[in-house]
């Protein structure tokens, strides 16, 4: 699949086809208990089969506790939310630990759905394992109050022209008109997502880390982000419409003001950038980009003009990761053991939160949006990061590669890695197979040349100084240097004398010649 693009995928036609995956439905509840008689009497006559089908209604500690109606689905329970936590993300975490279907369906305890809704969005999971079918929410401001007159209304065909004058999501609806119903859409394609109602693999949602408990509001656009960083295909689904009964208050819309996101939610999800400010001193927060460099066997000094250029840098929202053997006697050692470096290095940059020991280069970014992998011997200009995420989001490509012109070997220079795209490739990817080539396919490649201003290397200057001293005297005539190597001598053209070091030596004998005129002078009588 590639980028977001759904539209090669074939979903079974609705009521011609045989499912095969267990559905799990959470529904986190508290209270209103005539409300949810309407939800479970909706999700009572479902097409989906009933053997594959269970719901779970998580009591997020109502008073007095939920029961259940006599109208409900046939594998339906109340599980009660531990002591420890409260509120609607740590109902629907609870109730994602408790169940154990292939495919997770969230739902809202006061919306009313069609009898085929479960068939409509889990056909798509049936197809394609990263799939995230998204209902089409509906705010309605009346509707039936019986549970019996609901199922009526859904086993005649009718409950969608008795729920007529409702409206959704204007952001949602905006952004998935936009994007091409989201096949077109970009980095911020993940707020098209609303919890209220959408079915996932249970797999995607381990591998994305699950609901955080920790969030009441706003618990959902945080996952989304998270399900979009780890390569989830987030698409919509007009067949599987979900209504909510009653005005649409902010506990119902599932999605948090600007405010909120600014001051809640910018921490832990950099886009939209837009809402996020400066770093923390303490530097506790999900970064744009993560820098990895692997400083094993490299000097001090290398791996400081490296690692300073990328803090120092225009773009300040980096954390960087060293890799090393940190563990392997880093304090012990003479001063002639490599590992003095190692020393020297870590205690630099104990101190700075934006920084990280690792003894294993990670595989991505996640949960940031980059990934960027520098060599130790490339040092970053000032703005050099700030162009590449730029050129990374305007093109949407996968992979941003900058290396120099006078690159010495294939591969150098940088390489800035979309989480989203790297994830995807790594799983889809088989033995052998490129994983640059991989991340092509499924979300694009971009090559850019850097200029010194951009890139500088860190170990020619220190080379140019070796070749140098080792120059012997019979090659000043001839223009050569001789540069050792084990136990032979090459001898290579000297293009370290230029016209400023010519300028500066006639400078200096114009010095001495008047330096001797003054001294002849002042011995005459």
């Amino acid at each position: 699949m590639f980028r977001n693009d759904w539209g090669r995928l074939a979903p079974p036609q609705l009521g011609a086809w045989t499912p095969t995956l267990t559905v799990s439905v959470v529904i986190p509840a508290r209270g209103e208990p005539e409300r949810l008689a309407l939800t479970l009497a909706a999700l009572a006559g479902q097409t989906y089969p009933a053997r594959l089908l269970d719901v779970v209604v998580v009591d997020d500690h109502s008073s007095p506790p939920l029961t259940l109606p006599s109208l409900r689905p046939t594998r339906c329970r109340v599980e009660r939310a531990p002591a420890i936590g409260r509120g609607a993300g740590h109902a629907r975490a609870y109730g994602a630990h408790v169940t154990s279907g292939e495919i997770i369906c969230w739902l809202d305890p006061d919306m009313v759905v069609g009898p085929r809704f479960i068939e409509a969005l889990v056909r798509w999971q049936h197809v394609h394992a990263e799939c995230v079918s998204l209902g089409r929410v509906l705010f309605c401001s009346r509707g039936p109050e019986d549970p019996t007159t609901l199922t009526g209304l859904a086993r005649s065909g009718s409950l969608s022209s008795a729920l007529g004058g409702c409206h959704g999501h204007a952001g949602v609806t905006r952004l998935v008109e936009q994007s091409y119903e989201l096949r077109d859409a970009d980095h911020l394609g993940f707020q098209a997502y609303v919890g209220s109602a959408a079915a996932l693999r249970r797999s995607l949602y381990e591998a994305a880390g699950g609901v955080d408990p920790a969030l009441d509001l706003g618990q959902d656009t945080e996952f989304a982000y998270r399900l979009w960083q780890a390569g989830g295909l987030f698409l919509p689904e007009y067949a599987a419409p979900a209504w909510h009964i009653g005005p649409a208050t902010p506990a119902r819309t599932r999605l948090p003001s600007s405010r909120f996101q600014s001051t809640a939610l910018a921490p832990l999800m950099p886009h939209p950038r837009s809402l996020r400010g400066r770093p923390d001193a303490d530097g506790r927060r999900v970064p744009l980009v993560r820098a990895v460099v692997d400083v094993s066997g490299a000097p001090y000094e290398t791996v400081s003009g490296c690692v300073d250029r990328l803090l120092d840098g225009t773009e300040q929202d980096i954390a960087v990761t060293l890799v090393a053997d940190w563990d392997g006697g880093v304090y012990g050692g003479t001063p002639a053991d490599p590992r003095l470096e190692l020393r020297l290095i870590q205690a630099r940059y104990l101190s700075e939160p934006r920084v990280s020991f690792s003894a294993v280069a990670p595989r991505t970014g996640f949960p940031s949006p980059y990934l960027l992998q520098v060599p130790v011997a490339w040092g970053l200009g000032r703005d050099t990061l700030a162009r590449l995420v730029a050129r990374a989001e305007r093109a949407r490509a996968g992979l941003v590669e900058m290396a120099p012109e006078c690159a010495p070997t294939r591969g150098a220079g940088v390489r800035l890695w979309r989480t989203r795209a790297l994830t995807r490739a790594l799983r889809v990817r088989t033995e052998g197979e490129s994983l640059a080539d991989v991340v092509s396919e499924v979300h694009g490649r971009y090559r850019m040349h850097a200029g010194h201003e951009c890139l500088k290397d860190l170990i020619a200057p220190r080379a140019t100084v070796a070749r140098a001293r080792t120059r012997r005297p019979s090659d000043r005539r001839s223009g050569a240097v001789a540069v050792a190597s084990g136990g032979n001598t090459a001898v290579e053209p000297r293009w370290e004398v230029s016209q400023t070091g010519k300028r500066q030596g006639a400078v200096r004998r114009l010095v001495g010649c008047l330096g001797r005129g003054l001294a002849r002078c002042r011995r005459r009588p």
